[in-house]
């Protein structure tokens, strides 16, 4: 189960065991071992494995069937936000529910028709813009408040990130309008 995941990683970057091998520093006919199945890995070759691929621990070493790194993040979230949702409180469970059904539309409009790359982009950018500016909010914070230049480099991250949204929403706009226009 772990050969095969290693394997697909391996494929998926269209490299040869040898050159692998050689980027782990290890034997190729060792690592060969492994995808097979014939020998199983120790710990430090699986967080050197995951730390090369960028993939979790938990990914390499799941029982289940999941095929692909993707599949597996898809699977983890899913979890992860049920998860949390069970422990939100109503009021909050409901807003972050009315979110996702905005982000389930977004998903299904894209997953049957063909996708709008340039407006996936977009709204990413967008989301990242606003946890930026979300995160830029929440350093410096002190007992007594913001320094001086602190407020200053606040307002500054603020308008830079502003005005970068207001760009995606404009940009958001043109694709919409040219889709209705149709």
């Amino acid at each position: 189960m772990i050969g095969t995941k290693i394997r697909n990683l391996r494929k998926e970057r269209k490299m040869t065991l040898r050159e692998l091998a050689d980027a782990l520093g290890v034997p190729f006919t060792t690592l060969g071992n492994y995808e097979r199945g014939d020998r199983k890995p120790d710990l430090q070759f699986l967080l050197d494995i995951s730390k090369y691929f960028g993939v979790s621990m938990d990914f390499l070493t799941r029982t289940d069937e999941i095929p692909s790194y993707e599949d597996y993040k898809v699977v983890s979230y899913i979890e992860d936000t049920n998860e949390m949702l069970n422990k939100a409180n109503p009021e909050i469970r409901k807003k972050i529910l009315e979110i996702y059904d905005q982000l389930f539309l977004i998903t299904c409009e894209h997953a049957i028709t063909p996708p709008n790359n340039n407006e996936l982009e977009i709204l990413e950018s967008l989301f990242n813009s606003i946890i930026k500016m979300k995160q830029g909010f929440g350093i410096g914070l002190k007992k007594d408040g913001f320094s001086p230049s602190t407020k200053f480099e606040l307002a500054k991250s603020y308008i830079e990130e502003k005005e970068k949204i207001d760009k995606y929403l404009n940009q958001l706009f043109k694709i919409y309008i040219e889709r209705s226009v149709k």
